[in-house]
């Protein structure tokens, strides 16, 4: 019996010496900017899975813009149950333009941050979250999420819980029922006025696109082509309320066209052309007018 004692003790007191050890080069790291990273290195050495470690040394390579070695750090910290570690996720993911990873990380932890918050509410806003242009190109990683409908309806649950505390998230119902709709809106796809050829800054952006459709090879993708609510030049209104249908069905045929050239079979794919009828957002300016020339890429 004493034999078996001393077995079972010996590792007790080993495990919790590891644990000082580690808590303690994080304290230090605190106090020593300068060696912060390295102190944090070695707390990591007996206790890898150390939540606040992790975290910690997540924020650093994250100020390095070392972002997939941020990310797995900041996960480490969240499988330890750290759950602010979901900050440094979506602060990630936001400064990538990857939206829809962002607004997922950040509905992980929106009653308890207002950081979190307050990106939710940017990100709610006119569905910016799934929404690319010509600055964001959204991963097939993002895609994959916006056309997930078990994800989405996790993050409709989520967001629908963070407003009924805090009710500025989403002013209208409209806009959290939104989120439940497998779409993203593409004005990455630049549409010069009255034209629907592709430029060939989306290349990359329809390459994206395919590799996500191709992981959901059943389904049925609906192609919704838009335009602004500009007239033609010695036109009636309504000679131009049936060329922007036109021009918006078109537009919508040019993108199901660049994706059968990539591989996604015609047959899964069901073009409509709405005119200038379901604005994104309202307005006459050039902004406003620019935003509602799209596509959306949705799945049924």
């Amino acid at each position: 019996m004493r034999i078996l004692f001393i077995l079972l003790f010996i590792p007790t007191i080993t495990l919790a010496s590891l644990c000082e050890d580690a808590n303690e080069y994080v304290v230090e790291a605190y106090y020593y900017p300068e060696r912060q990273q390295a102190l944090l290195a070695e707390a990591l050495r007996p206790r890898p899975n150390h939540a606040v470690a992790n975290n910690n040394l997540g924020v650093i390579l994250e100020k390095q813009q070392q972002y997939d070695q941020a990310l797995k750090r900041y996960r480490r910290a969240i499988k330890a149950d750290h759950k602010s570690a979901w900050l440094g996720v979506g602060s990630i993911f936001y400064q990538q333009k990857q939206f829809p990873l962002s607004l997922e990380a950040y509905l992980q932890v929106c009653n308890e941050h207002q950081k979190a918050r307050q990106r939710v509410i940017e990100l709610l806003r006119n569905q910016r979250y799934k929404t690319a242009d010509d600055e964001v190109i959204l991963s097939q990683a993002s895609l994959e999420l916006l056309y997930d409908k078990i994800r989405l309806q996790k993050l409709y649950q989520q967001a629908s819980e963070c407003r009924n505390n805090f009710r500025n998230i989403a002013v209208k119902e409209e806009s959290l029922r939104s989120i439940l709709v497998p779409v993203a809106i593409f004005q990455a796809i630049h549409f010069q006025t009255g034209k629907y050829d592709l430029s060939l800054v989306s290349e990359k952006q329809l390459n994206e696109i395919t590799r996500a459709l191709s992981k959901v090879p059943g389904k049925l993708i609906k192609i919704k082509g838009h335009s602004d609510i500009q007239g033609f030049a010695g036109k009636s209104q309504l000679e131009s309320d049936a060329l922007n249908l036109e021009l918006s069905k078109n537009r919508a045929d040019s993108v199901r066209q660049a994706l059968i050239g990539r591989g996604i079979a015609g047959s899964r794919i069901n073009i409509y052309g709405y005119g200038a009828s379901r604005p994104l957002v309202m307005g006459y300016d050039a902004v406003a007018l620019s935003k509602n020339r799209r596509v959306e890429v949705e799945i049924d």
